[in-house]
């Protein structure tokens, strides 16, 4: 076990420890992040439980009940195998561009016709160095704000499902995460979400406001391109990877815009609710053939844009990419849309 996942382990456990409420919870919670570690063979399964079980007898949960979260717990965590990060993230360190050395000749060269991204190990180390959304006072007036008295439920379970995290405000910021107004922590976007490539890669981040009067909402990494990117919940994750589990009975995908219309489908997804739907999120741009490529024929997709013009245009391009494969629907009329 490396230092960064034993750090990491160790931290859900102490975390477990010193819970004083929602014992169930945050036991399956800290088994779900733990057993991410365990798919991707980075724990054994037998010292993870060793640890949870331990943990979960000392917040007073009956060994008989603490076992069973932990035994689900796991299970969900090793369906989206949590990778090691290539640098961890420090409030101190310096993200600095790496040199490039300059060609000899003004010889031209093709150029890459993939979109740009910003450094994979920097994405990594900001999602990493961010703070749970229910440890962040910001975070819970910003979920108050959108879901009342569910926002408590709703920022524990953004957590357990790692949906979505909130930038310390001290964190030193690499250079794309920025607007003209300055790094996101100054202008307030510090909510952030992860956005994913067609091939199941957290490739970038979205930062989100947590003051609702502050324009715009919502902000991209300055310098590169979010283009064929969307938001994904664990489930959705492992359709862009490839992966349709034989356990997805039946095939359902909503696809939402926007950052709080995703987020509030996919904190429908319970721990009894194992089975979906999955949900994607989308903005201007993110939709692509190869996204749609990875949707199984066959499945039932909710389309939930915007209900303007631009969003109808945009239900329109995800219809056509789906036509003859799924079957489609639109979410104001509540029918099926084409075949």
């Amino acid at each position: 076990m490396n230092r960064y996942v034993e750090a990491a382990v160790d931290s859900e456990i102490q975390a477990l420890r010193h819970t004083s409420s929602g014992r169930a919870c945050a036991t399956f919670k800290a088994a779900a992040a733990i057993g991410g570690f365990v798919g991707a063979g980075e724990v054994d399964r037998s010292v993870a439980e060793r640890a949870l079980l331990s943990a979960a007898l000392e917040t007073g949960l009956p060994e008989r009940e603490a076992a069973g979260h932990i035994r689900r717990g796991i299970l969900r965590g090793e369906k989206t195998p949590r990778t090691v990060p290539e640098t961890a993230c420090h409030p101190n360190i310096k993200f600095r561009a790496p040199h490039i050395a300059r060609p000899a000749s003004p010889t031209r060269t093709h150029a890459d016709p993939s979109p740009a991204r910003p450094p994979q190990h920097e994405v990594a180390a900001v999602w990493a160095a961010s703070l749970p959304m229910s440890d962040a006072p910001e975070a819970a007036a910003w979920f108050t704000l959108r879901y009342g008295r569910a926002a408590s439920w709703s920022a524990q379970q953004a957590d357990l499902w790692n949906l979505a995290r909130v930038i310390p405000a001290g964190l030193r910021l690499p250079r794309w995460a920025r607007s003209q107004g300055g790094p996101w922590t100054h202008t307030g976007h510090r909510i952030i979400f992860r956005l994913w490539d067609h091939t199941g890669q957290a490739v970038s981040l979205r930062a989100r406001s947590t003051d609702g009067s502050t324009a715009p909402k919502s902000l991209a990494p300055a310098g590169f391109s979010v283009k064929g990117l969307v938001l994904a919940d664990p489930l959705a994750q492992q359709l862009l990877g490839g992966i349709s589990p034989t356990w997805w009975l039946p095939r359902q995908v909503i696809i939402a815009e926007g950052e709080p219309d995703w987020l509030l489908w996919a904190l429908r997804q319970r721990e009894a609710d194992e089975q979906g739907p999955a949900v994607l999120g989308v903005e201007s741009g993110a939709w692509s053939p190869q996204i749609a490529a990875r949707i199984p024929t066959g499945t039932s997709v909710v389309i939930r844009t915007h209900h303007d013009e631009p969003g109808r245009h945009y239900a329109q391009q995800i219809a056509a990419s789906l036509h003859g494969r799924c079957r489609i629907f639109r979410s104001s009329a509540g029918e099926e849309a084409s075949q």
